[in-house]
Formats: structure tokens, C-alpha cells, sequence
């Protein structure tokens, strides 16, 4: 990479920063972008626009001065800097302390709108590239953790019924079952519009797949010939017996462990399902995902 102009301290301070490692090529970021808003792209010279009026300008260079001054991680290499509109509602409520650490940087007014969105942009990108942000205010540095976001979502032409779900699923799922095994059969509409599939881990822990037709084109797919037919959902996702503990900044030692047998379970189902119905594979960013980098 070359050389960049290091990033100026007191811009950073005053706006949400995006801290990359050395070894990202902007190019990803604008891909990724271009994933989730259909105004995204270059709007310039080192001019990443995500939304109308929100851009990220850089990439900058970030000095081991900047990073002491910061706290930031020893790997930060390059910044984009976030230009949006400061949109601040109420302040943190005290039952939602603790819970998100994004949140937990702006305890006198949860940013909101355009600001919101913005920075939900910036977390999305962190986790796919392993980055960190740095968010004005508190200037807390909030390290993306990519191994907290495991649901995948197969995307398809072809619609899988009911009992060739769970076949094809029975040997990477074990202990899988369909929802309407809990219903009576007297109630079960014939004419599924959807259905899901449940494969119980113990101690309360699922992983659930809802299978459903979409009314409209997911944004990855635009432009995508087949997309144009129909697509089909198949979303495998981990519910957790204690999503309070799951989903918190720093799940205790049990929890990593059992997320990280579900994230085993779900890729391999997402690898079952691709092979029969093909189309692509999207974790819950809307970032798409090779499906050679899943579990075989």
C-alpha cells in the first residue's frame, strides 16, 4: 500500500472512525458498500459516499502516535473518516447498559436516523474486514468481534418442499425435526406458504430454519439473472437459550463455546442447502459469502 497522509487528530476526534488493518484494499470496502445501499460508490477522490449525505473519506494513515492517543489496536494501519449528520435522541436507557458497547458509547443521546444507519454501515463493514470503530463523543474504540454474527441465509431459484428440507438437512442437523411436529394435524394448512425446521443443541439452545418465498429481490442479488424469477430464503439461524448472555459484548466461556458449535452446525447446513438449490449464500450483514469458506 502506499504511503498515506496520516490522519489529522483533531478531525478524527470530532467524527466516527473506521480503523483498518494494513492488508485492506479500499476497493473491499467500496464492494461491501455497494452491498448494502443502492447509492453507494466512489463520489470521488478518497470519497466513499454510503447514503446521500454520508460519505467515508480516506483511506488515512494512522501513526503510532494516533494509536497511543486513541487506545487504538497494535494492527491499525488506515481510517476512513465518517461524514454524516449527528441525529441524538434521549439518552441510554439504564436497562440497555451493558448490552451493546456501540451503545454503550453515547449514554446522553443514542444516535438515531441517518447517524444510526451510518454507523450500522461502519459495524457491518468492521466485521467483515476485522476493523475496529472509533466513535466521537465518548471515543470509545468498539473492536468488531466477527465471530458473533454466525446466521447465514441461503438465497435460491429453486424452492425445497417440506420433507426434501429435511432430508436434505437430517445429516448435517442432528437431532432435526420439522415446527409441525408441535402443531395438531388437523390444523396444518397443506398449502405451505413457509416452513421451518428446528434441530434442538440441548440446554434450551436451537438452530431454526424458516424457508419462505421473497416479495422482493434482496439488494446482493440485484442484477442477478436468475433473481429475477423468484427467490427463495433459507435462513439458518442460532437461538440461544440465554440471548441476554449470547448477545453481549463479552459472552462468558460456555456461551463462546456453544455459539461456536452452532456456527459449526449452521455452515454446514448452509453448505447442504447450497449444494441442492445453488444461488448464493449471504450472512446477516447482506455481505455474500463463498461457499468454499464454509465448513465441509
Amino acid at each position: 500500500m502506499p504511503d498515506l497522509t496520516p490522519l489529522d487528530r483533531a478531525l478524527a476526534t470530532a467524527h466516527h472512525v473506521l480503523v483498518l488493518a494494513e492488508d485492506v484494499d479500499p476497493d473491499e470496502l467500496e464492494a461491501l458498500a455497494v452491498s448494502r445501499s443502492t447509492e453507494a460508490g466512489w463520489a470521488g477522490p478518497a470519497e466513499l459516499q454510503l447514503l446521500p449525505g454520508v460519505v467515508l473519506t480516506g483511506p488515512w494513515g494512522v501513526d503510532e502516535e494516533l494509536r497511543a492517543a486513541f487506545d487504538l489496536p497494535a494492527w491499525a494501519q488506515q481510517a476512513f473518516v465518517l461524514l454524516a449528520p449527528v441525529q441524538r435522541g434521549g439518552p441510554l436507557p439504564a436497562a440497555l447498559r451493558g448490552v451493546d458497547p456501540v451503545l454503550d458509547a453515547f449514554p446522553d443521546g443514542v444516535p438515531e436516523g441517518v447517524e444510526s444507519e451510518a454507523i450500522g454501515h461502519l459495524r457491518a463493514f468492521a466485521r467483515r474486514l476485522r476493523g475496529a470503530l472509533r466513535l466521537a463523543g465518548t471515543g470509545a474504540v468498539v473492536v468488531a468481534d466477527p465471530d458473533a454474527a454466525i446466521d447465514l441465509t441461503v438465497l435460491a431459484p429453486v424452492w425445497l418442499e417440506h420433507d426434501a428440507g429435511l432430508e436434505v438437512l437430517r445429516p448435517v442437523l442432528p437431532g432435526l425435526r420439522s415446527a409441525l411436529d408441535d402443531i395438531p394435524a388437523e390444523l396444518v394448512d397443506n398449502e405451505l406458504e413457509g416452513y421451518m425446521l428446528l434441530a434442538d443443541l440441548g440446554e434450551g439452545s436451537l438452530v431454526e430454519i424458516h424457508v419462505t418465498g421473497l416479495e422482493q429481490v434482496p439488494l446482493v442479488l440485484r442484477g442477478t439473472a436468475w433473481a429475477a424469477d423468484g427467490v427463495v430464503s433459507y435462513e439458518i439461524r442460532w437461538r440461544p437459550a440465554r440471548p441476554d448472555l449470547a448477545h453481549s459484548g463479552r459472552p462468558p466461556l460456555g456461551i463462546r463455546q456453544e455459539r461456536t458449535r452452532a456456527a459449526g452446525l449452521i455452515e454446514a447446513a448452509a453448505s447442504a442447502l447450497h449444494a441442492v438449490v445453488e444461488g448464493e449464500i449471504c450472512d446477516d450483514d447482506g455481505f455474500l459469502v463463498d461457499p468454499e469458506d464454509l465448513t465441509h
